[in-house]
């Protein structure tokens, strides 16, 4: 039950993260040149990779959660 629990919070959190993210802004400085879109891409791609490693982390523990029941 602890790693149901754990593996549900662990969701929580990262659908909280994903949420003030969404909503959350990245100010790219004016004009747009090739460094500011790279720069602003791998915000994103390092955002997304660690709101996507909290969701695998909490649905392995919730897997595991219920083999153990």
């Amino acid at each position: 039950m602890i790693l149901i629990g754990i593996g549900i919070a662990l969701l929580l959190v990262a659908s909280v993260l994903a949420y003030v993210e969404l909503f959350a802004s990245i100010s790219m400085p004016q004009p747009p040149s090739l460094e500011s879109v790279l720069y602003v891409l791998t915000i994103v791609t390092y955002k997304v990779a660690f709101i996507a490693v909290i969701a695998w982390a909490g649905a392995i523990l919730i897997t595991r959660g219920l083999q153990a029941l």
